[in-house]
């Protein structure tokens, strides 16, 4: 018999600013996003992974989201074996070379996660961290280590009394509810820009106009309505475009976020 394997190499937005993440909503949706297109690809796979650098602390909520949607295991947390001296820490290593953020402590941003199914087991015999320095050189492979995960898997001979991993339906409704509020606050945030882009549109309008009519030489007259031209273009382009297209992306997910929560409610009823 064919045996499905899906794998998925990913990489989430990246976290900017540790203390004040604007682009959270961002990372929230398309952390929901992947966990969703892995559910719906994966079901009839006899093994799901993911493997890639998601940006997300093991604490933090978009991983959070993608373990609890997906029911996927953390190589790193599961592995039989590891080297004692591995702390398993991928990303802003003091001994690496490209480091650019020293008052920042080391994270572990790269995983590799798995999943089996009724049909074959999965288990994580070993993990460790590796591509660490390029061999005869001084200097890193990456910013980010590599994990490399072995994993052994183990067709099941009576599928029928083999019960397959399912998500946690309670730590995925708690994270959901959770990145509901986020993405309402970015949904208002969006609003707000709105609005201060129509502001600049409509005052760049009303100066363009009369600018013609002052004295001033010509050469300053066509300088100022070029900008003002750029104004009004700029303002356009974030007001009715870029914002009203980052807001239609979280309502959107924000949407598809609370279809599984009312499904989900539906079920404890």
């Amino acid at each position: 018999m064919t045996r499905v394997f899906i794998f998925i190499s990913f990489q989430t937005h990246t976290e900017y600013n540790h203390e004040h993440d604007k682009d959270k909503a961002h990372r929230v949706s398309q952390a929901f996003e992947l966990s969703q297109f892995i559910r719906h690809t994966g079901r009839s796979a006899d093994v799901n992974i993911l493997a890639g650098d998601l940006n997300n602390q093991p604490f933090e909520l978009g991983l959070k989201i993608i373990q609890s949607n997906t029911g996927m295991e953390d190589s790193w947390l599961t592995a039989e074996h590891k080297n004692a001296e591995d702390s398993g820490l991928t990303w802003n290593l003091d001994d690496n070379n490209y480091t650019c953020y020293p008052d920042y402590p080391p994270c572990r941003y790269d995983y590799v996660f798995y999943k089996g199914s009724a049909r074959c087991r999965v288990k994580c015999v070993h993990c460790e961290t590796t591509m660490h320095k390029v061999p005869g050189k001084p200097f890193n492979y990456s910013d980010h280590e590599g994990v490399l995960a072995h994993l052994e898997l183990e067709k099941v001979s009576e599928p029928l009394q083999v019960e397959p991993i399912t998500p946690d339906l309670l730590e995925r409704d708690a994270s959901l509810r959770q990145a509901v509020q986020i993405l309402e606050e970015k949904i208002g945030s969006a609003a707000s820009s709105r609005l201060f882009y129509t502001a600049v549109l409509l005052l760049c309008l009303l100066l363009i106009l009369p600018i013609t009519s002052l004295p001033l030489h010509h050469l300053v007259t066509s300088l100022i309505s070029i900008l003002l031209g750029f104004l009004i273009g700029w303002s356009f382009w974030m007001g009715a475009v870029v914002t009203e297209m980052e807001r239609r992306g979280c309502l959107a997910t924000k949407s598809s976020m609370e279809v599984l929560l009312n499904a989900s409610s539906k079920k404890h009823i």
